[in-house]
Protein backbone atom coordinates (compact mmCIF):
# COMPACT_ATOMS: atom_id res chain seq x y z
CA UNK A 1 0.00 0.00 0.00
CA UNK A 2 2.74 2.50 1.07
CA UNK A 3 4.19 1.86 -2.29
CA UNK A 4 1.04 2.53 -4.56
CA UNK A 5 0.83 5.94 -2.02
CA UNK A 6 4.42 6.75 -2.84
CA UNK A 7 4.19 6.44 -6.47
CA UNK A 8 0.47 8.14 -6.38
CA UNK A 9 2.59 11.12 -5.15
CA UNK A 10 5.95 10.67 -7.35
CA UNK A 11 6.92 14.52 -8.05
CA UNK A 12 4.27 15.84 -6.51
CA UNK A 13 5.91 15.82 -2.89
CA UNK A 14 8.29 18.03 -0.88
CA UNK A 15 10.26 17.12 2.19
CA UNK A 16 11.77 19.78 4.64
CA UNK A 17 12.34 20.28 8.67
CA UNK A 18 10.29 21.75 10.76
CA UNK A 19 12.50 24.49 13.23
CA UNK A 20 11.20 22.46 16.86
CA UNK A 21 9.36 20.01 15.52
CA UNK A 22 6.09 18.10 16.43
CA UNK A 23 6.18 16.58 20.22
CA UNK A 24 5.06 12.64 19.78
CA UNK A 25 5.81 9.90 21.88
CA UNK A 26 8.61 11.68 23.94
CA UNK A 27 10.46 12.70 20.79
CA UNK A 28 10.42 15.85 18.58
CA UNK A 29 9.85 14.85 14.84
CA UNK A 30 10.63 17.59 12.64
CA UNK A 31 11.14 16.06 9.05
CA UNK A 32 8.22 16.27 7.13
CA UNK A 33 6.71 15.22 3.48
CA UNK A 34 4.11 17.61 2.38
CA UNK A 35 1.97 16.18 -0.92
CA UNK A 36 0.61 18.66 -3.42
CA UNK A 37 -2.89 20.05 -2.74
CA UNK A 38 -5.85 18.05 -4.44
CA UNK A 39 -9.26 19.87 -4.39
CA UNK A 40 -10.92 17.93 -1.62
CA UNK A 41 -8.33 18.65 0.85
CA UNK A 42 -10.20 22.25 1.40
CA UNK A 43 -13.61 20.76 0.66
CA UNK A 44 -12.84 17.96 3.17
CA UNK A 45 -11.49 20.49 5.95
CA UNK A 46 -14.96 22.47 5.72
CA UNK A 47 -16.79 19.27 5.79
CA UNK A 48 -14.92 18.71 9.17
CA UNK A 49 -14.91 22.06 10.40
CA UNK A 50 -18.00 23.89 9.32
CA UNK A 51 -17.99 27.48 10.29
CA UNK A 52 -14.40 27.00 11.70
CA UNK A 53 -12.02 29.98 12.38
CA UNK A 54 -9.42 29.69 9.12
CA UNK A 55 -6.84 28.78 11.30
CA UNK A 56 -8.31 25.86 12.56
CA UNK A 57 -9.42 24.95 8.34
CA UNK A 58 -5.79 25.89 7.42
CA UNK A 59 -4.42 23.09 10.15
CA UNK A 60 -6.63 20.49 8.37
CA UNK A 61 -5.71 21.33 5.25
CA UNK A 62 -1.94 20.60 5.83
CA UNK A 63 -2.88 17.74 7.82
CA UNK A 64 -4.30 16.19 4.71
CA UNK A 65 -1.25 17.04 2.32
CA UNK A 66 1.42 16.19 5.09
CA UNK A 67 2.51 12.24 4.47
CA UNK A 68 4.91 11.97 6.92
CA UNK A 69 6.44 14.18 9.76
CA UNK A 70 9.14 12.25 11.42
CA UNK A 71 8.52 8.73 12.66
CA UNK A 72 4.46 9.52 13.75
CA UNK A 73 2.58 7.00 12.44
CA UNK A 74 -0.04 8.38 9.95
CA UNK A 75 -3.38 7.30 12.25
CA UNK A 76 -1.42 9.60 15.23
CA UNK A 77 -0.82 12.29 12.78
CA UNK A 78 -4.47 14.27 13.84
CA UNK A 79 -5.38 18.23 13.77
CA UNK A 80 -5.54 17.45 17.37
CA UNK A 81 -2.06 16.96 17.56
CA UNK A 82 -0.81 19.45 15.22
CA UNK A 83 -3.25 21.86 17.50
CA UNK A 84 -1.83 21.07 20.50
CA UNK A 85 1.87 20.86 19.50
CA UNK A 86 2.92 22.45 16.22
CA UNK A 87 4.41 26.24 16.81
CA UNK A 88 3.43 28.78 14.68
CA UNK A 89 7.01 29.29 13.19
CA UNK A 90 6.77 25.83 12.42
CA UNK A 91 2.99 26.00 10.87
CA UNK A 92 4.70 29.26 8.84
CA UNK A 93 7.11 26.50 7.50
CA UNK A 94 4.52 24.18 6.27
CA UNK A 95 2.73 27.03 4.61
CA UNK A 96 6.10 27.90 3.31
CA UNK A 97 6.97 24.46 1.69
CA UNK A 98 3.30 24.14 0.38
CA UNK A 99 3.90 27.55 -1.77
CA UNK A 100 7.21 26.29 -3.00
CA UNK A 101 5.59 23.03 -4.14
CA UNK A 102 2.75 24.30 -5.78
CA UNK A 103 5.20 27.53 -7.61
CA UNK A 104 7.46 24.50 -9.05
CA UNK A 105 4.74 22.83 -10.26
CA UNK A 106 3.12 25.77 -12.18
CA UNK A 107 3.77 24.92 -16.09
CA UNK A 108 5.96 27.22 -17.66
CA UNK A 109 3.37 28.81 -19.98
CA UNK A 110 1.65 30.37 -16.85
CA UNK A 111 5.38 32.22 -15.70
CA UNK A 112 4.92 36.05 -17.07
CA UNK A 113 7.77 37.11 -19.68
CA UNK A 114 8.89 40.45 -19.41
CA UNK A 115 9.75 41.84 -22.34
CA UNK A 116 7.85 39.56 -24.84
CA UNK A 117 5.70 40.79 -27.93
CA UNK A 118 2.40 40.57 -27.44
CA UNK A 119 0.47 38.19 -29.63
CA UNK A 120 -2.50 40.69 -30.23
CA UNK A 121 -1.95 42.66 -33.49
CA UNK A 122 -1.93 46.03 -33.36
CA UNK A 123 -4.04 48.19 -35.92
CA UNK A 124 -1.57 50.11 -38.64
CA UNK A 125 -4.85 52.76 -38.48
CA UNK A 126 -4.92 52.86 -34.75
CA UNK A 127 -4.34 56.48 -33.49
CA UNK A 128 -3.33 57.12 -29.53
Amino acid sequence: MTEQVDKKWDGLTITRDLAVGVYFAGTRHKRFTLRAPVAGDLIGAHETYPGAPWHLTTIEVFRRQLLSIGDIPAENLTTELLRESLLESDLAIIADADAELEKKLAPLSAATLTGDESNTPSSGTATG
